[in-house]
Order: C-alpha cells, then structure tokens, then sequence
C-alpha cells in the first residue's frame, strides 16, 4: 500500500471517529458545565465530582450544581486527555478539529466565524453580517470603490480640518493570492497623516508598500515613501516604527487645487531589505534623504509612470 492510500485511510478512520455519538460524548465530558467552553489545564473538581474550567473555578466559591465546596485533587487523567482531544471548532460550519492549543490559533481567524462588516466601522451605513470567509464577495459587491484586485489604489482624499474620525479611509487589495488590508489615518494630536499596511498572514515581511503623494497638474512634485507591511496580527501596529508618519503641514503643500490629498498605495514583493525610505522627486530628477536606500528607488519618470498606469487605476472621490 503506498504512503498516500494509507495516509487517506488514516484521515478517513479519523473522520469517521470525530464523527461517532462516543466522540461527541467524550467532547462534553471535556466542556465545562459553567461556561460551555472546552476546558483545559488545569481543570478541577468539587467534592462529588463535577468539573469546571480553571478561569471559572477562579471566579467561584463553590460547585455551582450542587453548591458543594471544592476538592483539593485535580483530575489528572481528564487533564491528559484534554491535551491529546481534537476538538471541533465552535463556529457552525467549520470542519476544522484540532487539540485545544491549535484550535486557539485557529479561532480568531477561522473562516466560518461571524463577523460585521468592518467597513461599517470606517464609513457607516453598513449592517452586512456573516461568515467571515464571505466577507470579500460581500465588499466587491457592496463596496466596490473601496476593494480592488490590483497591486495599488489611487484616492483622491478631500482634505477636512474638521474631521474627528482617526480612520480616514480603509481599502482592501486583493493581490499576490493575499488580503492587504490599507489605513489612512488622521493623528490630529500628532498633527501628522500615517499610512499603514496589514497582511491577513504571517508572511508580511515578504512584503512593503509604497505610498506615493502627488500633485495632477504638476507631476514633477510628489513625495515617496516606502515601508515594510506588517501583518494584521501586531496588536500595536498603530505605534510602529515603520508605519508612514508625514506632517500635516506637508500634507498642505501638496494639495491640489479642490484642496484634495491625491495618493496611490502600491503593494510589491520585497526584494531586498526595506528602510526607512523618503524620496522627494522634483523636475531635475530624484533626491534622496535617506542615501542607504538609494537601491530601492524607482528611476522611472513619474509622468510616464501615472500615465501608463491610469487606465488601470481604481479612482475614489470623497
């Protein structure tokens, strides 16, 4: 028999066992009778046997079935065998069993997890919940000028003193078989503009993103940046040191004349390590602040450059 038979073998006895009422018999001896979580190390008992979970059993004086107190023995075995189980995922539909370890890194993005949909959140108006593996089809559906399955957007952003939201816009490329999730956000406090990037893997740093800042009818001006994208796990993303921070009194100079903020955000593969990296182009050619980049500059003019790309570039007027 050859390794792949017996492998599929393996796989069909397996699923056909998680599949028994013994399993599933097994799988509620393992859930605390509290919570209804699955438990695991430690885990106690009371007095005439019955099991909770250990962040329960934190926030209880005594059994809460029988209100008797608690013992001082914890049950090894049930233990043990809280490690070694696989246990379904708790979100309807997923097929995905794992031992609790696993399915803890699997749960927060599991595909069959309900969610809202985050555009909500940025621009309103939006009550769209379900699977979180549907939210895409849900975007380019109902979100068009905000999703695109290019490498880069262009937004033609209104400039409003006034405005109070931190996220101004938020956009997803769907591109190089990834999600890249951008933010632009106002730091008024800070008096600054940051642009941000997050993958939907651990594989960010196989990626940057560039963030080009230009004027239409002046092509010869516009500001370059270009930093590493990050992925969308980093809790303090917002503090990171490689996200891009430009002035607000910068962002003044390159208003266009319906004082609008025009930027494309370009997601390309990284080739070689990515610094901090600001270029400001300007008629005589490019200049470098920071000259240890210099190798990761495009020399390409930036009008051939904007005009070549305009028939291909999702435009977003506010």
């Amino acid at each position: 028999m050859s390794s792949t038979s017996s492998a599929a073998g393996k796989k069909l006895v397996l699923s056909t066992l998680l599949e028994t009422d013994h399993y599933e018999s097994l799988i509620k001896e393992l859930t605390c009778t509290k919570c209804n979580r699955y438990m695991k190390p430690p885990i106690y008992l009371c007095v005439d046997g019955h099991s909770i979970c250990g962040p329960c059993y934190e926030k209880s004086y005594q059994c809460h079935i029988c209100q008797k107190e608690f013992a001082q023995i914890r049950p090894i075995v049930l233990e043990s065998l809280a490690k070694k189980v696989l246990f379904p995922c708790t979100n309807s539909g997923c097929p995905k069993h794992a031992t609790i370890s696993q399915l803890e890194q699997h749960t927060p993005s599991c595909q069959f997890r309900i969610i809202n949909c985050f555009m909500a959140r940025v621009y309103g108006e939006c009550s769209w919940k379900g699977r979180a593996g549907d939210w895409m089809e849900h975007c380019f559906t109902d979100h068009k000028q905000k999703v695109t399955e290019l490498p880069f957007i262009t937004v033609k952003d209104k400039w409003d003193a006034k405005r109070t939201e931190p996220v101004l816009n938020y956009f997803l490329l769907k591109c190089f078989d990834k999600i890249f999730n951008v933010y632009q956000i106002y730091d008024k406090r800070g008096g600054r503009m940051m642009w941000t990037v997050l993958v939907n893997d651990d594989q960010a740093d196989k990626f940057y993103f560039e963030v080009d800042i230009f004027l239409p009818d002046l092509p010869s001006k516009k500001i370059v940046y270009r930093r590493p994208c990050k992925c969308e796990k980093d809790a303090d993303f917002l503090e990171h040191t490689q996200n891009v921070y430009i002035p607000v009194e910068n962002i003044f100079s390159m208003l266009d004349e319906s004082e609008s903020v025009n930027f494309t955000v370009r997601i390309d593969e990284t080739r070689e390590s990515i610094g901090s990296c600001l270029v400001t182009l300007d008629g005589a050619g490019i200049r470098h602040e920071n000259r240890s980049d210099r190798g990761l500059i495009h020399s390409r003019n930036t009008r051939t450059r904007h005009e070549n790309r305009s028939d291909r570039v999702l435009v977003c007027e506010y």
